[in-house]
């Protein structure tokens, strides 16, 4: 078998390319074991993209979480987690941070031989600010404080909203690094970079070194073409749009993304996320977004699911190669996709006004996803902690006493 894998072809393109893990350092272990068992022909490849230990200097080198991915490891190990904290002293919400805090930490930890070892360009850990926060600036900004403060190499997660975008502005002032999420349109990342350009003119204006930051704007790539808005704008119009023609939508995106984000003096970097997989009609899998992007650098923030499909292609003998050139759709399927404002306005930079950004349809169901994964959290640590109030003490005798159980 060819041990020349998808990172590595993905960096002769451009070697500042890289490939991040899509979930909590705590279950990178447990997935490589079920790969290794599952994919035995596969284990040299498997070892060059998943050391055991992500301090060595190959394969995914930095991670992602965020409120679902988080709140799935602490239910996955609930008495591993809490019986690190004296639930007796602890409210349902102290609670619920201070889980969150402790994998955040513990994944930063994994993850800092390798931030060490790299001069800080990589093995960082992004760590999202609470979903709830999202139209207030001022508790998106502490909150970010906090998490930033967790470790060195913790880059605060924060959604692109035009009430995120201070907040970038104010952590990447104070020497944070920061990973922009929930980003769909073109408008965004040029307004993201400029909030974090303004930041690192303030740090600089106070003497703080911004030099080793990291700055990360995500495009959840393949969240864009799958809004019911896209097809009902399109259907509105007298148009159907393929399978195909809405991956094209995706990455004519990506394309306009990475000339803006190659124009621009700040240090930035485009982060993929929501790379999906697709099986045609005979069953075969693929994948646009690995491999009709990557020419110019890219990160990458691959889920298990994804990682693995990397490894059966290569173990079929299949491997997926990154493209070599930018892609172009035909001009049939681009004079289609104009026609239709839900594309154009995240296609042009100058197409939708920063208020909007939080309003966007892909943004909306992106929040909506990870509040539930807030309150599923919040819920089970409500559960775990005793009764402190008066009202709660009521409802629960309340309960008990109608229903036999307690709130």
């Amino acid at each position: 078998m060819n041990t020349l894998g998808y990172l590595e072809r993905l960096k002769r393109n451009d070697q500042s390319s890289e490939v991040w893990w899509d979930s909590s350092p705590a279950v990178y272990l447990p997935y490589k074991k079920h790969l290794l068992e599952k994919y035995p022909a596969a284990v040299t490849y498997i070892e060059a993209l998943m050391p055991d230990e992500f301090s060595q200097p190959w394969g995914l080198c930095s991670a992602t979480t965020n409120p679902r991915l988080v709140t799935a490891v602490i239910l996955e190990k609930r008495e591993y987690w809490s019986s690190r904290f004296n639930l007796g002293k602890l409210s349902p919400s102290e609670l619920r941070k201070q889980l969150y805090n402790e994998v955040i930490v513990e994944g930063a930890a994994t993850l800092k031989p390798r931030w060490i070892q790299s001069a800080q360009a990589e093995g960082w850990i992004s760590a999202q600010v609470d979903p709830v926060d999202v139209r207030c600036t001022e508790r998106m900004s502490a909150r970010g404080l906090e998490l930033q403060r967790l470790a060195p190499n913790v880059m605060v997660k924060v959604p692109g909203s035009l009430e995120g975008l201070v907040t970038v502005e104010h952590l990447v002032a104070q020497g944070g690094s920061v990973n922009i999420t929930f980003c769909f349109t073109v408008a965004q990342f040029q307004a993201g970079i400029q909030a974090i350009e303004r930041g690192r003119a303030t740090a600089r204006s106070k003497g703080i070194d911004t030099a080793r930051c990291k700055y990360v704007i995500t495009f959840m790539i393949g969240r864009f073409a799958c809004q019911p808005e896209f097809t009902l704008q399109a259907a509105e119009r007298g148009l159907a749009l393929s399978a195909e023609e809405l991956r094209w939508a995706e990455l004519m995106i990506y394309e306009q993304i990475q000339a803006l984000v190659a124009s621009s003096k700040t240090p930035v970097k485009t982060l993929l996320s929501s790379i999906k997989v697709d099986v045609d009609e005979r069953g075969n899998k693929h994948c646009w977004h690995l491999e009709k992007t990557g020419h110019t650098a890219t990160c990458y923030t691959l889920t298990p699911e994804v990682v693995e499909f990397l490894i059966e292609r290569e173990s079929h003998g299949k491997p997926v190669v990154p493209a070599l050139e930018p892609q172009k759709p035909p001009a049939s399927t681009f004079a289609k996709l104009i026609r239709i404002p839900y594309f154009y306005e995240a296609y042009f930079v100058d197409s939708i006004e920063p208020y909007d950004f939080g309003n966007h349809e892909a943004f909306i169901n992106a929040c909506n996803e990870a509040n539930s994964a807030h309150r599923r959290l919040a819920d089970y640590c409500v559960r775990l902690c005793p009764v402190t109030t008066p009202f709660k003490r009521a409802l629960n005798a309340l309960l008990a006493a109608e229903f036999g159980v307690i709130a």
